[in-house]
């Protein structure tokens, strides 16, 4: 990855940028995919919440994403009674 445009940037903003690196590192993420064709659109962590409208770059249609609800969840077992 090319980041030549890091020595234009101010010292306080490089250290927020690794303070905000640092912290998402720990965390497990997922990737949300496109409504209308599939494509991995953008990568959300395991304490996201609320509403994410973002543009798919293959396909150009825009998306509005609940976070919250594309949530990974265990399955709950089942057991039979008879």
């Amino acid at each position: 990855m090319n980041l030549d445009f890091l020595d234009k940037l101010p010292e306080d903003v490089i250290a927020k940028i690794r303070r905000h690196s640092a912290g998402a590192e720990d965390k497990k993420s997922r990737a949300i995919g496109c409504h209308y064709c599939g494509f991995k659109m953008i990568v959300v962590y395991e304490d996201s919440t609320g509403y994410v409208n973002a543009k798919c770059k293959k396909c150009s249609m825009n998306a509005i994403y609940n976070v919250a609800l594309r949530r990974r969840n265990r399955a709950l077992p089942t057991y039979r009674t008879w």
